[in-house]
């Protein structure tokens, strides 16, 4: 079976608008998911908001259900780049990096999406947690094509 890469980032790290320059980098030699894709506008799934804090229990099956999509890929032996606001612990599969960003960056770009103060200082903390969990990281500070470089590099390495 083909290798797993999995890129996680706190909410404002710039992880679902790296993935079109993802694709058009990797040119087909790497399927790129970006967990939010399942989910619907409302960032539910099957009825259940899952982006809600209040559906937790139900992210362990989220994650396997994740992990399982990226095996069906994986075994025709094309390797996945999965994007999702995960830790190591909550899919213990794969190579891992961290996408972040400067915490007045994430400010920034989760007011833009009218997100409430509360919010935005739980993104700030659960960024500062994957800064521990997960020390290999790339900064999303930048342009996306720049940030989907350097995971590709990464990819690559």
């Amino acid at each position: 079976m083909s290798r797993l890469f999995v890129v996680t980032g706190a909410p404002g790290a710039g992880k679902s608008t790296v993935v079109p320059e993802l694709l058009r980098l990797s040119a087909g030699g790497l399927v790129v998911m970006d967990m939010d894709e399942l989910l619907d506008d409302d960032g539910s799934l099957l009825g259940i908001t899952i982006t809600d804090p209040a559906a937790a229990p139900h992210w362990p099956a989220y994650n396997t259900l994740w992990l399982r999509i990226t095996e069906l890929v994986r075994r025709s032996g094309i390797p996945v780049l999965l994007l999702g606001p995960l830790t190591p612990s909550q899919l213990p599969e794969g190579r891992w990096l961290h996408l972040d960003c400067p915490d007045d960056v994430r400010r920034k770009r989760l007011t833009a999406r009218d997100w409430s103060a509360d919010e935005i200082e739980d993104a700030v903390r659960d960024a500062a947690e994957l800064r521990t969990l997960v020390p290999r990281s790339v900064q999303g500070g930048g342009t996306p094509e720049e940030s989907a470089r350097e995971i590709l590099a990464w990819v690559n390495d």
